[in-house]
């Protein structure tokens, strides 16, 4: 994509919703070759973490288990060791692409669990979707087998199940 490039075309006053997640890549010098930014951050970081910290610190070949990418640092640890194996191993590329794969997901599943017959509202499955995590909504969409329509109408009508599970459940404790 360049400046200047028509992204979408619609008639004079009709509002049709976009939703873009634009990838940045950098261009190599001297090459044609523009890698996604967010990978070669998340190689040099990967690098950072598992070879170079550990062999400035020990002198020696890095120690097993890797370093953690993070730690809950807002809150006061009585041990910082413990809190720092305790870390999660997911990096920011990764949280990231779990973002952008949870929020497609939450897009089409609204789309495609409201089209079924006897379907909650778009509301009620917003808020199904809105209870779950990142990872569990994207699980669910991992479900699916993109050559298989007998079974993907099977797991689509368990996800309406959940949906509808979902909204009573909202109902009887409320």
């Amino acid at each position: 994509m360049r400046v200047g490039d028509v992204l979408a075309e619609t008639p004079i006053g009709v509002q049709i919703p976009v939703s873009l997640f634009p990838t940045i890549g950098i261009n190599r010098p001297d090459t044609d070759r523009w890698p996604v930014l967010m990978h070669e951050l998340d190689e040099i970081f990967h690098w950072v973490r598992t070879q170079a910290v550990p062999r400035l610190i020990t002198s020696t070949d890095p120690p097993s288990p890797a370093l953690p990418t993070h730690y809950e640092i807002a809150v006061g640890h009585e041990n910082e060791r413990q809190a720092i194996a305790a870390g999660s191993t997911t990096s920011a590329a990764e949280r990231h692409s779990n973002r952008t794969n949870a929020a497609w997901a939450r897009e089409e599943l609204v789309h495609l669990i409201g089209q079924m017959p006897s379907a909650p509202t778009c509301a009620q499955i917003v808020a199904w979707l809105d209870h779950l995590t990142d990872e569990e909504v994207v699980a669910r969409v991992k479900r699916l087998h993109p050559t298989d329509s007998q079974y993907n109408a099977a797991v689509m009508a368990g996800l309406r199940a959940e949906a509808s599970d979902f909204e009573d459940d909202q109902s009887a404790s409320a």
